[in-house]
């Protein structure tokens, strides 16, 4: 690792890459108040002064942290066209959705829970980021549902924001529960079948009748 001085070398993790994957690590183990400068720039290997010429404070680190980490939507639901006459229909965006929100949500559970846990302590500019940085991700499922209202797939009265709002609740609370020291009946996998096959019933679509195809998203084995 380079000195605390020396700018990032060639085939080197860049400053700034460095400088976020600290600071997630440390906002998840400290807690996002407790947290300072100055040990993300230790565990990042650079001098704080790099923090604030690249971050200019904390508080933007850690919207940068955040949007790197839950900004970014999965290309596969982008797209609401996808649900309206496409071949994957509904069933397939939920199913995507979920699989790669319980994998978002297990690779970085410590710092959800520390961003739940402080949420309450934030001003309301950093309730701005954060609501800015959720959103959309939120409106691309909400507008696939309404695709899938549209096309008949979906029951007209069902409030998509409410659907989207509850398939994302129950995936937090799958990942939450599997990190649990405590015995389960059943498997992340089962849990996240049962997710896609509620959801699609609470909504008016057709109950799943069988398990999908092991290469489908949202069925892979999560342990």
């Amino acid at each position: 690792m380079p000195s605390p001085s020396t700018p990032s070398l060639p085939g080197t993790i860049p400053t700034r890459e460095r400088l976020l994957d600290a600071a997630a690590e440390v906002f998840a183990r400290d807690g996002l108040r407790a947290a300072t400068t100055r040990e993300i720039a230790h565990v990042a290997g650079v001098n704080e002064v790099t923090l604030f010429r690249l971050f200019k404070n904390k508080q933007n680190l850690l919207a940068s942290v955040l949007e790197r980490v839950f900004g970014e939507a999965p290309a596969t639901f982008s797209e609401a066209e996808e649900v309206n006459g496409g071949a994957r229909g509904l069933i397939g965006v939920i199913e995507e959705y979920v699989a790669s929100g319980f994998k978002r949500a297990n690779k970085h559970l410590a710092l959800l829970r520390v961003l739940i846990g402080e949420i309450q302590h934030f001003q309301e500019h950093e309730l701005k980021v954060i609501h800015a940085i959720f959103l959309p991700e939120r409106k691309r499922i909400i507008k696939a549902l309404h695709a899938a209202q549209e096309s008949g797939e979906m029951n007209k009265e069902i409030d998509a924001a409410i659907a989207a709002d509850q398939l994302s609740a129950l995936v937090f609370m799958g990942a939450m529960r599997g990190a649990m020291p405590l015995p389960r009946e059943y498997s992340s996998r089962s849990y996240l079948d049962a997710c896609v096959a509620m959801v699609m019933q609470a909504i008016g679509a057709p109950i799943l009748k069988q398990p999908l195809e092991s290469g489908n998203a949202g069925r892979r084995k999560h342990s």
